[in-house]
């Protein structure tokens, strides 16, 4: 049962490279192509600044479940720096929860707007709704979230490198 779910696991963050990198394609050949356009052509698509803008925000919150899924996010954590093993693990402990729960209210509230916006429709671009654009934020928040409460409930219990919780590892030396 573990080497099944451990496969599906690795399914599932290869399915999130790729979606990451297909954006990031759609992103460039999209400027690429408006560029020639309008240099070559004196013309472009209405649509892709617009376009454009909705990628950033796609590619920018994917990079960050990505991040999340690595643990590679930015954090300042000086005190787990200066305490004992053992103390910093349970400071990277609380850390992970803090981030989780700033993320499910991240993902709460960004739910809530896109509901709004579902429900008095825009057009974001070609005919495509805002709220359609506006849905990868709380899914990726929520998703965020689980990783970090999943990071929590196993931080002090496994002998993970304590530098994917944000705990400095000496050269050569597991926790």
């Amino acid at each position: 049962m573990k080497a099944v779910l451990q496969r599906a696991i690795r399914v599932l963050h290869a399915l999130e490279d790729a979606i990451l990198v297909g954006l990031l394609l759609a992103m460039v050949g999209v400027a690429v192509t408006q560029i020639v356009l309008r240099n070559g052509f004196d013309g472009g698509f209405l649509w892709a600044e617009t376009f454009l803008r909705v990628l950033v925000l796609w590619i920018g919150l994917a990079g960050a479940m990505a991040a999340s899924r690595e643990h590679r996010h930015i954090s300042i954590d000086i005190l787990g720096r200066f305490l004992p093993h053992r103390a910093a693990r349970w400071v990277a402990v609380f850390n992970a929860l803090f981030t989780a729960g700033i993320c499910g209210a991240l993902s709460w509230y960004t739910l809530e707007f896109v509901k709004l916006e579902y429900e008095v429709p825009t057009e974001a671009f070609a005919g495509i709704p805002t709220w359609v654009c506006e849905s990868i934020m709380p899914f990726a928040f929520a998703v965020i979230a689980l990783r970090y409460l999943l990071l929590a409930a196993t931080s002090p219990f496994h002998d993970a490198p304590a530098s994917a919780h944000g705990i400095p590892l000496e050269e050569g030396k597991l926790p």
